[in-house]
């Protein structure tokens, strides 16, 4: 059942996943969405406070400022993901949306997880697990797994490049 509140997405969700900003999110999916990749990236025993800040940020520029913004951030950080079924979490996740929300998905919970500087091997199992629920193959998570990487790679040369401490 649907709460008939909806998250506007933002022109860095169009750039950045190729989502029009004019395709709302429903709430209620989003925070569904939302729990289950916390639950991946807290696989390793625990859901270190960059993680979740990476995830925070990412989803707030991702959305217009709004209620439903608000309401969401704060429904993820109580989320007992110390107790929480991954298996169950994805299984109930239906997603109409223009973009394939089960990479999109895997992505984000790849690079949440890396967000504490180690991509635990119980994280990588956990993301192993929820593309088999998803149906995405491994190769796919190789390659978002390497997307990643490299995507941190060229910040850190990015940076490096336009330091004025040389």
């Amino acid at each position: 059942m649907s709460s008939g509140k909806s998250i506007q997405l933002s022109k860095y969700a169009q750039h950045k996943y190729g989502v029009s900003s004019e395709t709302p999110v429903d709430l209620e999916v989003g925070i569904n969405c939302g729990c289950a990749l916390l639950a991946i990236a807290s696989a390793d025993g625990e859901l270190a406070e960059e993680e979740l800040q990476w995830y925070i940020d990412e989803q707030e520029m991702m959305a217009v400022a709004s209620e439903a913004v608000e309401e969401y951030i704060e429904i993820l950080r109580k989320f007992d993901w110390k107790n929480a079924n991954i298996e169950e979490l994805l299984s109930g996740i239906k997603y109409n949306f223009p973009v394939n929300f089960r990479r999109s998905m895997l992505y984000q919970a790849i690079k949440i997880s890396r967000a504490d500087g180690n991509y635990h091997e119980k994280e990588k199992a956990a993301v192993a697990k929820a593309a088999e629920i998803l149906g995405v193959e491994p190769s796919v998570v190789v390659s978002l797994e390497s997307v990643a990487e490299m995507e941190e790679t060229t910040d850190r040369l990015r940076i490096a490049l336009f330091e004025t401490q040389v």
